[in-house]
């Protein structure tokens, strides 16, 4: 590419961008303030509780009146700002990952937001990446484009000079340049893009607790059934069993959960974004705690990413001007390269013309652009005496061999190569082919014979600090890490060393191996969990190792940054894009890198087994809590005692006890001990039998140890009120006491940091103030029918309360 194409001004481009505005496409807005309100109020629940409380008030229960409607605003309210809270973090979260293109401006290359793209801009085209707006070709090099998004049709189309391209095709293979024409609403993408748009799918996990949340209402409400059509064959009053049971559905059915869902992956993945890493979906963030095997790429991952020239045999000066000449730029070995040639050169040609003026003399005339496949790439110069001069850049072994040297010239490179790879060198071939001037296209099969061999050019790529401790955290986590490289194996197995991983010569499996093994081959050697390396692989045998690990049960993580790992990214459970990927990647990915570093994606699996803890946890506590009450009720019509609490009570404790902590558990921190444990069964149902057992236990003795209380005051006092409010008490501070102990699913709660959560400490404190309230003062013991309680019941109430405490904990130890 010569120096001719100069692009906008920045001074032009920004007038356009006024003009034409951002090149965006038209999308559904994100659901406003009352929108979100509205959402709330639709809801079966509310619809109960509005219709309870309008039968209370005909009745002239204002009390329970006055509760329901608070019912009703205080879940709405806590409602709305989890679910605004949330839509704000992932909107931020998305705004995060804005693609770029590399355009010309004033003669410049530099990369810009894609929104910022104007009609006239120039923007460069290379292999794997999406075209940001709609235009025409000015320059094309073998450019094939995938317009299936637009046409339906996969397989890639040609393009050639004035050719139209379109905004969100792909390159899929070869170079080229386009000049905009259309941005935004006005391309051919924004004309539909407002017709494709839908809501969202849900997740699997979402859709798991939707059906659970469909199954436990469906359970809660056959047993507020039985308490109703119990009650009155027991002879209850009609309307005190009515509303109690009203109440008692009320707060039984866990209808934060899904809210509370939403809150624990949105804050999850801010706080895998501090870790450098981005989150493209909520389902990921939970997915990620589950991962078993992670396959990583060497470069970039492993290493810094950042190639230097470390070593050079061959002839200097020719090799300086093919790392000039044959040169865009598009990776850090090529941008290394281009560093050194410019260096050598010392800013001129040896006969003293500017490097521009050298570049432009020798024009380029055609490009290969470099395949993962072929592992070469080759540009065409015009060159002198009546000449043109093909340079060819690749895997060494593929480039010597095609030169035209005897077997012990051969033999004798191929040893340099050895060495150089054996000290963890990425290694470059470079060999010239001289051409006819009439000759101004070149071909695959002219670039693989007869060239004239140059030399090498040895890279070095150091591993990047702290990556040994993440694999070993990795290991210690259950988790295998398999390197996948399109490097030579003794430069990936230098790299493997020094990172820690001892790799056996019997368990490096080469790219030519690979591709003979049968899907069921590959499977029996990977369910050896020993270290395991891929070398001189394809981006297209990724896949097949994914689908083998998948086959063998694996949870699999997937880096790469080629147009040709997406489909790899797709399939594996989760996919990891580096922040140098191409857009089609970071599409296919559900995680990015932003770092590209391998200790991200470490910090990133273990956020997502501390989002899992969170979710089991606020599963647990609210279950706990659903059924507390309706044991104690249940228990009471069963032996024929009063009823324990009013509607009013079990509604207040569902606001003030239920409420506060289960929203501070959204945010509990993860467990230290969380990469100590192998990761859990892909398997496992999200409720499993050891949490069922918990739930009942804990439900049923919070249940019954109110009833006894309740029993033993109205015994020996016959004063209902006051049995009633001890029972009430005891309820609500059971529920604000164990929620400490369900937040340590695992570890005692002895052995726990209680004051790590200071969000729970301030739910449990404010919690605690607005149970007493109702005894306090005269005129709410009269709203709430309750009256003081002696210091003497109040004692009971906490004794009870840590036995119950004690109990969970040998429960959990039982369990476990």
């Amino acid at each position: 590419m010569g120096n001719t194409l100069k692009g906008l001004s920045q001074v032009e481009a920004d007038a356009l961008l006024a003009k034409f505005g951002p090149n965006v496409l038209p999308e559904t807005p994100p659901p406003s303030d009352i929108q979100i309100l509205l959402s709330q109020i639709k809801s079966p629940l509310v619809y109960i509780l509005i219709f309870a409380g309008v039968v209370t008030f005909f009745l002239r229960d204002y009390s329970d009146t006055t509760i329901i409607l608070l019912a009703v605003l205080i879940n709405t309210m806590l409602g709305f700002f989890q679910e605004r809270r949330a839509g704000r973090a992932l909107a931020a979260l998305k705004n995060m990952l804005r693609p770029e293109a590399l355009v010309i401006r004033e003669g410049e290359r530099l990369k810009i937001p894609v929104e910022n793209l104007v009609p006239g801009d120039i923007v460069v085209l290379p292999q794997g990446e999406k075209v940001p707006a709609d235009g025409e070709i000015i320059e094309a090099s073998r450019l094939y484009v995938e317009e299936a998004m637009l046409t339906g049709e996969s397989a890639p189309v040609s393009k050639e000079l004035t050719d139209k391209i379109y905004m969100g095709t792909i390159v899929t293979a070869g170079f080229g340049m386009m000049r905009v024409e259309l941005t935004g609403n006005k391309t051919k993408l924004g004309d539909i893009a407002l017709s494709v748009q839908g809501a969202g799918e849900d997740t699997p996990l979402r859709k798991q607790l939707k059906a659970l949340s469909r199954q436990l209402s469906l359970l809660i409400v056959a047993m507020i059934v039985f308490v109703f059509v119990l009650g009155l064959v027991r002879g209850r009053d009609f309307y005190e069993i009515f509303t109690t049971s009203v109440a008692l559905a009320v707060s039984a059915i866990p209808e934060g959960l899904l809210v509370a869902l939403t809150v624990i992956l949105a804050v999850g993945m801010q706080r895998i974004l501090k870790a450098k890493g981005l989150v493209r979906n909520l389902l990921s963030a939970e997915t990620l705690g589950g991962v078993t095997t992670i396959c990583v790429d060497k470069t970039g991952t492993l290493t810094e990413g950042h190639m230097k020239l470390v070593s050079l045999a061959g002839e200097r000066p020719l090799m300086a001007k093919q790392a000039v000449l044959s040169n865009d730029r598009d990776d850090p070995l090529t941008i290394a390269a281009w560093e050194w040639g410019v260096r050598e050169l010392r800013d001129v040609d040896v006969k003293g013309e500017k490097i521009d003026d050298y570049i432009d003399k020798h024009a380029r005339l055609d490009t290969i652009p470099f395949s993962s496949h072929d592992r070469f790439s080759a540009t065409l110069h015009k060159w002198r005496d009546g000449k043109n001069m093909m340079f060819v850049n690749g895997a060494p072994d593929f480039v010597l061999e095609w030169c035209k040297l005897n077997r012990s010239e051969k033999d004798d490179w191929t040893n340099v190569i050895n060495k150089m790879t054996s000290k963890g060198m990425r290694v470059m071939g470079m060999a010239t082919r001289m051409l006819p001037a009439r000759k101004t296209k070149i071909s695959k099969e002219l670039a693989n014979e007869d060239l004239s061999w140059i030399g090498l050019m040895g890279f070095s790529d150091p591993v990047r600090s702290g990556v040994s401790d993440s694999l070993s955290l990795a290991r210690k986590a259950g988790i295998r890490t398999i390197i996948i490289t399109g490097d030579y194996p003794q430069t990936a197995k230098n790299v493997a060393s020094q990172l820690g991983i001892e790799i056996q010569n019997d368990k490096i499996v080469l790219g030519e191996e690979l591709s003979k093994m049968g899907a069921d081959e590959l499977s029996t050697i990977l369910a050896d969990r020993s270290p395991i390396l891929f070398a001189r692989t394809t981006p297209e045998q990724k896949l097949k190792i994914v689908e083998a690990l998948k086959k063998n049960g694996e949870v699999v993580a997937m880096t790469g940054d080629g147009v040709n790992d997406a489909p790899a990214l797709s399939q594996a459970d989760i996919g990891i894009a580096v922040a140098e990927a191409t857009d089609v990647s970071k599409e296919s990915a559900d995680l990015v890198l932003l770092d590209s570093n391998f200790k991200t994606i470490i910090a990133s699996v273990e956020e997502g087994r501390g989002i899992f803890d969170n979710v089991r946890k606020v599963l647990l506590y609210l279950l706990s809590g659903a059924f507390s009450e309706i044991s104690a009720v249940c228990l009471a019509i069963l032996f024929a005692l009063p009823l324990p609490v009013t509607a009013t009570q079990i509604l207040w404790i569902n606001l003030v006890s239920d409420s506060f902590p289960s929203l501070a558990l959204t945010l509990d921190p993860k467990r230290p001990s969380a990469m100590s444990e192998p990761p859990r069964d892909p398997r496992q149902p999200l409720v499993t039998r050891w949490m069922v057992l918990l739930i009942a236990f804990v439900s049923v003795f919070s249940g019954a140890s109110a009833l006894f209380l309740f029993n033993m005051v109205i015994s020996s006092t016959g004063d209902l009120t006051l049995a009633r409010s001890v029972a009430f008490a005891a309820l609500g501070v059971n529920s604000l006491v164990y929620v400490f102990s369900l937040r340590s699913l695992k570890a005692s709660i002895f052995k726990s940091n209680p004051f790590k959560n200071r969000w729970l400490l301030a739910g449990v404190f404010g919690g605690f103030v607005l149970q007493v309230v109702p005894f306090v003062f005269s005129q709410t013991q009269s709203f709430f029918g309750v009256s003081a309680i002696p210091a003497i019941y109040w004692l009971y109430i906490m004794v009870l309360t840590l036995l119950m405490l004690v109990l969970i904990e040998l429960s959990k130890l039982l369990i476990k």
